[in-house]
């Protein structure tokens, strides 16, 4: 039997609180000062200073050492948190040679599945909120320290067949859980993904159950369906029971076809629906619908899964799992007499919901420095001085992937020609690459030595370009990841980094006021343009004839490339500290510090559009970042009050 590891044990400190002071600890330890005389008891005492954060496991607050060795200049973050937050409280844990008992809580009333079954409508969606989060919650806890639940689902919380995952990436391709609570891969109906995201799409069924009183899908044929036919789901059952258009676009991110299009638990608890206001009336009427596939009770759903070509075994009988027959295949499944089984192909129900624009993007806990969007604009990458990375599925505004791996602020994040990769630049002299399927970190660059303000991937991917706090631009190889050439000539930081669309030459914008045009096969320079104050931002524009900077001194330049000349100057009414190309090469959007984001028409120079950020917060948010959806269809700004807008591109 496993036991809990020494360094756990061993990392607990002795502590105890002075009574006359609530935020005042002790810490007991024994310091050996030398090899022949023996440890020396010792003691520190830390004193609560300010909460510097919190979220929904607790709040964590600033200390600082005030009596002990590192008195008047150690700090430390400590999180508080309750016992109380979960479902069933634990007493404890305890063994014998043979067995491990943990004593819990005992709920009286029953569990989940005996509450809804108490109900005679579903749910309010204010109460199913407060469920999932707490589900998500405690899944989010199992996912960090590597397990999965594999049998969630509104009955006593088992974890009979929990376990622990060794690499966390690995698949999940054991059909194991509760029939009406399995995942489509599991079924090999499609592609295999991590094991955590088995229990993301249970949770979204026990969501749909919460909301419906009824089953996503009553048997695996229309769950076949779905895979092969998203827009099958049958997302008006929410509708009908008054769920708001996020609460929909959350069970549809739980639910997704494929394990890798799922939220995690993370990213779920992040998601726009958990902070939204939402009504508390449980009791409205229902509209006259007839569902194709709707059941009367949760027992007529097992019932059928467990009917639709399933064994029991005699050493599994009375378990809820079900073993892997030849039928439980990818192509269409075939009955005992091996006629193929005609699936009912159901009408198209509900397409995905629409994020209905424009929309604030909440999630990070800090200034939002950089956006852009994948090739096929199915996605948008933020970078935030919360050291965070998230990807933003564009069409439902939901949190797609975080990617946690930078330790200090992040300040440049661009994709890949191909989508499949996002590079980050960051104040940790590090430039990471993420595969945009896992959220796994492929490669980390290093060998800069100041802080990486901007990066960008060459048209053919083969290159990387980046500008940092060290004047210098670097290109570096993306196989090897090794640096192909320096680029030298600034007198002073490197802000923005940009490759024509030809990848023949690079921009580059500095704090030394200038912006300068490299000629990446020979790594010289091939001019360099002047404005008055730092050049905070630069852009090709599709065609390649032309950059646009932005700068300090209140002007968007936009420079023929072959001459070096200015051909337009556009006065912004304040420092500006990002710009962006049209996909069509017709406008040219700034961000700046007056909270707005200019649409300037490149032909004449003038003001397109103006458009108004609308902050409601004490600061005023400086529109610090800017991009086009490469279809023309989206624009996206990122502010310093630690949101992304999106807006529709066709204003």
């Amino acid at each position: 039997m496993s036991r809990v590891p020494d360094w756990v044990l061993d990392s607990k400190l002795e502590t105890h609180f002075l009574p006359d002071s609530k935020h005042e600890t002790v810490h007991t330890y024994y310091e050996q000062e030398s090899h022949s005389r023996r440890p020396i008891k010792k003691t520190e005492h830390w004193q609560r200073v300010r909460q510097i954060g919190g979220g929904g496991f607790g709040e964590v607050w600033l200390e600082r050492c005030t009596k002990g060795k590192n008195h008047g200049h150690h700090v430390r973050a400590t999180k508080q948190m309750e016992y109380e937050r979960c479902f069933v409280k634990s007493f404890g844990w305890y063994q014998n040679k043979a067995s491990l008992f943990i004593a819990m809580e005992y709920l009286e009333l029953g569990d989940l599945q005996d509450y809804l079954n108490d109900k005679n409508q579903p749910l309010p969606e204010s109460e199913a909120r407060d469920i999932m989060s707490q589900i998500l919650e405690g899944l989010d806890l199992m996912h960090d320290n590597g397990f999965t639940h594999r049998d969630l689902k509104p009955n006593i919380a088992d974890f009979g067949i929990s376990k622990r995952i060794g690499d966390g990436l690995g698949k999940s391709t054991t059909l194991k859980g509760t029939p009406g609570y399995i995942a489509p891969e599991l079924y090999e109906f499609t592609q295999a993904g991590t094991p955590y995201a088995v229990d993301i799409w249970a949770a979204g069924e026990v969501m749909f159950q919460i909301l419906t009183k009824q089953p996503v899908f009553k048997h695996p044929g229309l769950l076949f369906n779905y895979v092969q036919t998203p827009n099958v789901f049958p997302s008006n059952q929410l509708s009908v029971n008054h769920v708001s258009e996020s609460g929909v676009e959350f069970v549809l991110c739980l639910m997704h076809p494929t394990p890798a299009g799922r939220m995690s638990a993370k990213d779920a608890l992040q998601h726009r629906w958990m902070d939204q206001a939402l009504p508390h009336n449980g009791n409205l009427p229902t509209l006259a619908y007839k569902e194709a596939h709707s059941t009367s009770s949760f027992d007529s759903m097992t019932e059928n899964f467990a009917s639709w070509n399933t064994i029991k075994s005699p050493e599994t009988s009375g378990t809820p799992i079900l073993k892997r027959t030849e039928e439980l295949r990818t192509s269409p499944p075939k009955t005992s007499g091996n006629e193929t089984l005609k699936l009912p192909v159901e009408h198209k129900i509900a397409a995905a919901v629409q994020l209905t624009l424009p929309i604030t993007l909440h999630g990070h806990s800090d200034s939002v420095n950089s956006v852009a969007f994948s090739p096929d604009s199915k996605l948008m990458v933020s970078g935030s001085h919360d050291r965070k990375i998230k990807l933003w599925n564009t069409t439902t505004g939901a949190i797609h992937k975080t990617l946690e791996g930078h330790y200090g602020l992040v300040n440049s994040v661009a994709f890949s020609p191909d989508g499949k990769f996002v590079v980050s630049g960051s104040t940790d002299n590090s430039i990471k690459l993420w595969n945009t399927t896992t959220g796994a970190i492929h490669k980390t660059l290093e060998g800069d030595p100041g802080w990486v303000n901007s990066v960008a991937f060459s048209p053919d991917g083969k290159l990387l370009v980046s500008g940092s706090q060290d004047i210098t631009v670097k290109l570096w190889n993306t196989i090897t990841g090794a640096i192909h050439k320096t680029l030298k000539g600034h007198s002073d930081a490197v802000n923005s980094v940009a490759f024509s669309p030809d990848g023949k030459l690079v921009a580059s914008g500095s704090t030394d006021y200038t912006l300068k045009l490299w000629n990446i096969t020979t790594g010289t320079m091939h001019k360099t343009l002047k404005h008055n104050l730092y050049v905070q931002s630069v852009a090709f524009s599709p065609d390649g004839k032309f950059v646009a900077s932005g700068s300090y001194d209140e002007t968007v330049k936009i420079w023929n490339t072959t001459t070096g000349t200015i051909y337009k100057t556009l006065k912004s009414p304040s420092y500006v500290l990002s710009v962006a190309f049209s996909p069509n090469g017709e406008l040219v959007a700034s961000g700046s510090t007056d909270d707005d984001v200019k649409l300037w028409n490149t032909t004449t120079g003038v003001i397109h559009k103006t458009i108004k950020r609308e902050s409601h917060y004490w600061r005023s948010q400086w529109a610090t970042s800017v991009a086009f959806s490469p279809d023309g269809k989206l624009l996206a700004s990122g502010s310093n009050g630690n949101t992304v807008k999106l807006w529709d591109a066709a204003l």
